[in-house]
């Protein structure tokens, strides 16, 4: 039953609200967006026809999200200027409450207005940073300008196709999240915050319409050479690099964004094939090539990225000198990242810095859940504890932590059902390799132990009054490590 109905001003179709925080509505015939006010229905003018962005969900769905009730009430779509994505406006609890649902990076980010809370000032605002709020300790991870492209839909706030919104997300310890929201700048800011929910959390029935292409096909078509590829991640995936032509296009415009050659070789893990790590099954979706610059060398190195729908994405990544690893996302909230650049701590335990330097994408097969290009540079950091990496990727707007841990290759040739003596296994280390180059948690509790012998010893040395040796002498020092292999995963 809608809590208000008029004529569209644009149009004059039957314009219902189904929400009482609705404000505005765009029309479904002429796509006007009509604010709702004490003197009726108002025409704020027309948005331009949305993009054809990959979702899984559409407005008009109902279903749960970690078992509350949801339904799927609007649609805002922006653009920082590398392809649009959606925002969804959605009803939990049968319209007790409002909030936003959006996808990323292989996860569901649900949030809602904290009443009366402001957000940082936004001058003052910086990626990696923590800023403290009354409802917790959030740690930026992306600061952005982004323009309203397009909407659909009921929305909580009248829309102005063109008009510039400015933002930062930031994660909260034990999978909390929010949005700073500055509106278009000029007025008071709002945080909503919430939560991180897997795919497999989300359940919905597909009420809502969907376009022609997203209903009947479940192949890829890339726009260069015409080839058809199987869809392996429907409705969430941005680019393909083509397997017969090596083109690399943005799948929701189906225009080509970058040339490469045909790769000669096969992947290690073939594309499509599915793997089970821990009685967890994973489809390799993507395979990427990635290099840096090292005193004048060029150190290579590749990376498969892995996806399942209540684990998310997952990454396995050869390197030439440590073997293969598996690498997932870490929450930057739960890490200490005061004592920056040398050191971090997580989880208890100390990672020291191993390398720095700037990694850079040279070579992209499948389909990736970014808008990934050739030549897209980001810094790294890898920080050593034992044999277990914490990678840091930064540019100027964004950062992500990845952790990673050895993996041999007979176990993930066992995992995909592949020949151990296939070429996975060639060009590593024997036994899967070890991570070298700092003095990580493992090598300091030895130190220290070393040096409570040393001072037993020393001791015993001068309480007995002996002449000559004084006991012996330790002397420490840790191996150099060359190269800039980057452990990523969280993009």
């Amino acid at each position: 039953m809608p809590i208000a109905q008029g004529s569209c001003p644009g149009c004059g179709t039957l314009i219902e609200f189904g929400l009482g925080a609705s404000m505005a509505r765009v029309c479904d015939t002429c796509h006007t967006t009509v604010v709702r006010s004490d003197r009726g229905l108002q025409d704020l003018g027309k948005v331009a026809a949305l993009a054809d962005t990959p979702s899984p969900i559409a407005v008009g769905d109902q279903g749960t999200l970690a078992g509350r009730p949801l339904e799927v009430l609007g649609r805002v779509q922006l653009d920082y200027g590398l392809g649009p994505w959606d925002e969804y406006y959605v009803s939990f609890d049968s319209g007790m409450q409002w909030g936003w649902l959006a996808y990323a990076q292989g996860r569901w980010y649900a949030t809602t207005l904290v009443p009366n809370l402001t957000a940082p000032p936004r001058q003052d605002l910086s990626v990696d940073r923590d800023y403290a709020l009354s409802i917790g300790t959030f740690s930026v991870v992306e600061v952005r300008s982004a323009k309203i492209v397009s909407a659909e839909g009921e929305l909580p706030n009248p829309i102005k196709a063109g008009t510039l919104r400015y933002y930062a997300d930031a994660y909260g310890p034990r999978g909390a999240f929010a949005t700073f929201d500055y509106d278009d700048g000029t007025g008071p800011s709002s945080v909503y915050s919430g939560w991180i929910f897997s795919d497999a959390q989300l359940s919905v029935t597909k009420l809502g319409p969907r376009t022609a292409r997203k209903v009947k096909t479940s192949l890829l078509q890339c726009p260069n050479c015409g080839g058809e590829v199987p869809k392996l991640h429907d409705g969430r995936s941005e680019r393909l690099g083509c397997p017969y032509c090596g083109a690399i296009s943005d799948i929701p415009t189906r225009t080509v964004v970058a040339q490469q050659e045909k790769l000669l070789q096969m992947p290690d893990i073939p594309i499509g094939n599915t793997g089970i790590f821990e009685s967890i099954s994973y489809t390799c979706l993507a395979y990427i090539r990635r290099s840096t610059h090292s005193e004048d060398e060029l150190y290579q190195w590749e990376e498969y990225l892995l996806f399942n729908p209540s684990e998310g994405y997952r990454w396995l990544v050869k390197d030439p000198e440590t073997g293969w690893s598996w690498t997932t996302f870490v929450n930057p909230a739960d890490i200490d990242r005061s004592i920056l650049p040398d050191r971090i701590r997580h989880a208890n335990q100390t990672y020291v810095q191993r390398n720095r330097s700037l990694a850079r994408v040279d070579y992209v097969l499948g389909e990736v859940y970014w808008k990934c290009s050739i030549g897209e540079t980001v810094s790294v950091m890898d920080f050593a504890c034992g044999n277990e990496v914490i990678s840091r990727e930064l540019d100027t707007e964004e950062v992500n932590y990845s952790q990673s841990r050895i993996v041999s290759w007979p176990k993930i040739a066992a995992a995909f059902e592949l020949p151990v003596s296939g070429p996975g296994g060639t060009g590593i280390p024997a036994g899967g390799g070890v991570i070298r180059g700092a003095v990580g948690c493992g090598t300091i509790a030895v130190i220290v132990v070393l040096i409570v012998i040393l001072v037993v010893v020393l001791a015993v040395a001068a309480s007995s009054g002996g002449g000559g040796s004084t006991g012996p002498v330790f002397i420490g020092g840790g191996s150099s490590y060359r190269g800039g292999g980057s452990y990523s995963g969280g993009k």
